[in-house]
């Protein structure tokens, strides 16, 4: 899995491409927590490139939530294709974090 991380506006965008699994979660959370660190704590995970998601990938995505609210900031996913999309749903995730359609309507979250 590739992770990008920038700013756009005031905002964090960290883009995920490929499967999420096991093996990759410890480097997400460490870009996520380096964002909180050096960035902003309103941040936008783009999932348009992101193929799978395993439970670990969703443990850290949970715990990234926690961290961003620790930080006063919000925490905004989007374009999920339909695998994890469905992930999200059947783990009852989807009821917790906020999830977007595109950048745009991600974004217009964070404001």
């Amino acid at each position: 899995m590739e992770i990008s991380c920038g700013m756009e506006k005031d905002f964090t965008v960290i883009g995920l491409n490929g499967r999420l699994e096991a093996t990759q979660a410890a480097a997400l959370n460490e870009s996520i927590l380096t964002a909180l660190r050096e960035g902003s704590p309103m941040l936008t995970l783009d999932c348009t490139g992101l193929d799978y998601v395993a439970s670990m990938g969703l443990r850290c995505f949970l715990l990234a939530h926690k961290e961003v609210q620790k930080a006063g900031g919000k925490l905004v996913f989007f374009g999920l294709n339909d695998n994890v999309r469905s992930v999200f749903a059947m783990t009852g995730f989807d009821k917790i974090a906020h999830v977007r359609q595109d950048r745009e309507d991600a974004l217009a979250c964070l404001r």
